[in-house]
């Protein structure tokens, strides 16, 4: 059983380029927010809400021209609910979530399409491909009662798009802080923010938030993108993403896209309360 102290940011270990060559995590996710601080510079000013995100990054509005058939694909994945794993289960060394009270749905991971998991949500896929340069695309699954403990990411050179889809009657109650900066989710209005900024997560409500979680490029200049580019190989080959989208995989049957008609579309986290089993999207009971 894991004791409170040892919650939280994930347990660092060896990163494995293939099966035999491994470098050590810590000290190269320590470097990369290193340079994530240079990089940051370079960035569009972030982060972004609302009307103001849609601005500056008017491609995403592909995905609220296909906001109904997201929802009916959300809808679908949500009644195979129990079979979504939590965070850790899928990445073991990122986010640790007791009580399952973190579930992500993978979608794609460093440019690799989850092709099992893509297939149960097709209308949503087909929105994302229309997003030039996403490297990673999930459905983040938080839990009422749950917490995510201010974290950094390490993918510098990263823009990270929330678009969120289920958000609780009491949306105040249900937030974000980004670098000293404090948003809730409304539904069907997008926040774009860089991960490498530390950043937290409380839902203080009994009910579900489900936002779609998509990472694209940032547009770096020489030399920074030969930095990013020579990260984004090398992780999206390596066997240790290989193993995350194999643990991730987890067979939801596919789900027929809604027919088209034309008149003549992973930081620590920890949960405060236990989660019972999960039930419909907009339900009160705990996720």
């Amino acid at each position: 059983m894991v004791n409170e102290s040892a919650q939280g940011v994930g347990q660092k270990g060896r990163f494995y380029l293939t099966k035999h060559i491994w470098l050590p995590q810590e000290p190269l996710e320590n470097f990369n927010l290193k340079l994530s601080d240079m990089i940051v510079r370079r960035m569009p000013k972030l982060p972004l809400s609302g009307e103001d995100a849609m601005r500056s990054f008017p491609i995403l509005g592909e995905l609220k021209k296909s906001h109904d058939k997201i929802k009916a694909d959300l809808q679908y994945l949500l009644s195979h609910h129990e079979e979504i794993p939590a965070l850790h289960e899928v990445h073991p060394r990122d986010l640790y979530v007791p009580g399952r009270a973190w579930r992500t749905f993978l979608l794609k991971l460093w440019g690799h399409e989850v092709k099992e998991n893509a297939a149960a949500v097709p209308d949503t896929m087909a929105a994302i491909n229309k997003i030039p340069g996403v490297h990673t695309a999930l459905f983040s699954i938080l839990h009422g009662f749950a917490e995510i403990e201010p974290h950094r990411g390490s993918a510098a050179g990263v823009v990270r798009f929330h678009y969120p889809l289920i958000v609780p009657t009491e949306p105040e109650k249900c937030w974000i802080e980004i670098g000293g900066h404090h948003f809730f989710w409304k539904e069907g209005e997008p926040l774009v923010f860089d991960d490498t900024r530390e950043h937290w997560v409380k839902n203080q409500t009994d009910q579900t938030r489900v936002v779609l979680i998509i990472d694209f490029n940032a547009d770096m200049p020489f030399p920074v993108n030969l930095y990013t580019g020579l990260r984004y190989n090398l992780v999206r080959r390596s066997a240790e993403v290989k193993k995350v989208i194999e643990r991730a995989s987890i067979g939801v049957p596919p789900r027929n896209p809604t027919t088209q008609t034309t008149g003549g579309l992973i930081s620590g986290a920890r949960s405060t309360n236990p989660v019972p089993a999960a039930a419909p999207a907009r339900s009160n009971e705990r996720h």
